[in-house]
């Protein structure tokens, strides 16, 4: 066991990767006062186990960790043993060093672990805050992942804080900071893990595994935190208190740490704005997809009203609505939300950013901003194949299917049939189906499916165009849909009409009334169709 840690920084590590880097030779007073704390805080009577924290401790340092698997820059350290422990690489499952403090007692963290703790690191400082606010960010690590969750050694740790408006469960009313975000519970091995709350933790080997045992890049610990931070409301000017305490709990073996971030230990009248899309992402598709603004400030004294601004390559009202120029808060409300959609320009285009920002006043003068963004796009188009079908005039049934890709989410079909996306047909004559393919974004696609029946095909030998409404056309049954060249020749062979593809739109134009000779030809069909066309009462 070592009493003092002067200072361990080790070299390349194993596989070319860098390390943690620790410095044991500063005093707990010189690590708060020159590491944690950032702007807007003002710190005095720093104390470390209940003593002045003037002189170096192995339980307390700064450690640099921007080159490790923490991804930290730098901060404060703390260990229910000595920090040494923390080097890596993780090649034990059983990291400790005992330093027989067990009667160091702390009221407050034998409540938070259920047990009494012991090798405890308490270090308490008072602080007056110049915001609203006060925030810092840490990392909780134990060699108790993953082999002691829920087992009776859980390692406790938290962050006391009292002084004015504060009312909390603890000596002097502290709270704890320390709590999983969006939960009442404490940060523990218990409570954070890959069974419970899982995005917060990240596993670190188990002291045996591959690559964890073989490079100094990873930590002793075997599991830790991510991304968590302590938050509280305070009142601008007043001096709080605040206890920062580790400690083992049923036996001094297997040691945690809590890592809190360099800087990271601040005061301001803070504000916050957030997007939340339906999408649960940054990005979203311009017709279909919606969002919930949210506006935070960090007090909720006093009714105020904030101006919004909106900047970026989307605009108000073509690209996005439910934007206000303002909105309000009330006497005592903290949080303001609204509803934006994005909509559908018609446009083809490239991605648009849309930026919101508003500036908050804050509880004690000044200001903050705050803004968010999301990316809009085209929502896909939908591309639709079909394929025409010809009946062999056998009476063999025709499948019609039209195959759809793209699109956003389900794509529903409706025919003009009422079909779903495909159908059989037993065609006696030429038709024409059209369907409509529409995704869950309501882009829509529309095609048709034509189907050839030659054996369907029906001429008419006597039309009266006279314009009464009947039989004023020379209307060919079952030709609409089908590749076809008609030609009508009067008595003596000359062509008086000729159509490719007709249409039974002919009605005698500039021919009078008289025998006429037809000759149909349908794509499918060998022979022609021929025939005598009389016309009679013809008013051209």
């Amino acid at each position: 066991m070592r009493l003092m840690l002067l200072v361990v920084s080790l070299c390349a590590a194993i596989l070319g990767r860098a390390q943690l880097v620790l410095s044991g030779n500063l005093s707990p007073e010189q690590v708060v006062q020159n590491t944690l704390l950032g702007p807007g805080v003002t710190v005095s009577n720093v104390t470390f186990n209940g003593l002045p924290a003037t002189s170096p401790n192995v339980q307390v340092g700064r450690f640099d960790g921007a080159d490790c698997v923490l991804q930290l820059d730098s901060g404060l350290l703390m260990c229910t043993g000595g920090i040494d422990v923390a080097l890596g690489p993780n090649n034990t499952g059983s990291g400790f060093s005992e330093l027989f403090t067990d009667d160091l007692w702390d009221e407050d963290l034998n409540n938070v672990a259920g047990d009494w703790c012991m090798d405890n690191a308490i270090i308490e400082f008072d602080f007056v805050p110049s915001g609203d606010s006060i925030s810092f960010e840490y990392t909780f690590a134990s060699e108790e992942y993953l082999e002691y969750v829920n087992a009776g050694y859980n390692d406790a740790f938290g962050f006391f804080l009292s002084g004015p408006g504060i009312f909390g469960p603890f000596d002097n009313d502290a709270v704890n900071l320390a709590v999983v975000p969006g939960t009442f519970s404490y940060v523990s091995v218990n409570s954070v893990h890959p069974g419970s709350n899982a995005l917060y933790y990240q596993d670190n080997g188990n002291g045996f595994s591959a690559p964890y045992v073989n490079s100094n890049y990873y930590i002793q610990f075997d599991g830790f935190t991510r991304g968590l931070s302590a938050r509280a409301q305070v009142q601008c000017g007043q001096t709080y208190h605040i206890k920062l305490a580790i400690g083992d709990v049923g036996d001094p073996n297997w040691d945690s740490g809590v890592f809190i971030l360099g800087g990271s230990f601040t005061s301001t009248s803070g504000a916050d704005l957030t997007i939340t899309t339906s999408t649960g992402g940054a990005n979203v598709l311009e017709g279909c997809d919606e969002a919930t603004v949210t506006l935070t400030r960090s007090g909720s004294t006093g009714a105020i009203s904030v101006p919004i601004q909106i900047s970026g390559d989307a605009f108000a009202p073509a690209d996005v609505s439910g934007v206000p120029t303002s909105v309000s808060f009330a006497e005592g409300q903290m949080s303001v939300s609204f509803p934006i959609s994005f909509l559908a320009d018609g446009e083809t285009e490239g991605p648009e950013v849309l930026t919101i920002c508003a500036t908050i006043p804050g509880g004690c003068g000044g200001s903050a901003a705050a803004c968010a963004s999301v990316t809009i796009t085209d929502a896909p188009p939908i591309v639709l194949e079909s394929v025409d079908a010809v009946s062999d005039c056998s009476g063999a049934s025709i499948d019609l299917e039209v195959i759809a890709t793209g699109g956003t989410g389900t794509l529903s079909y409706a025919w003009n049939t009422g079909s779903e996306q495909s159908f059989i047909i037993v065609p006696d004559h030429a038709a024409l189906y059209t369907v409509t393919v529409t995704d869950d974004c309501g882009v829509q696609a529309t095609t048709s499916v034509s189907v050839t029946a030659p054996c369907g095909v029906v001429v008419p030998n006597v039309i009266t165009p006279n314009n009464d409404g009947s039989n004023d056309a020379f209307v060919i049954v079952g030709i609409e849909y089908q590749s076809n060249h008609v030609s009508i020749y009067n008595r003596w062979g000359q062509v008086v009409f000729e159509a490719v593809n007709y249409r039974n739109d002919w009605m005698a134009g500039g021919v009078s009334d008289g025998t006429y000779y037809y000759e149909v030809r349908v794509d499918g069909q060998q022979d022609p169709l021929t025939g005598h066309l009389t016309v009679l009462n013809n008013q051209h």
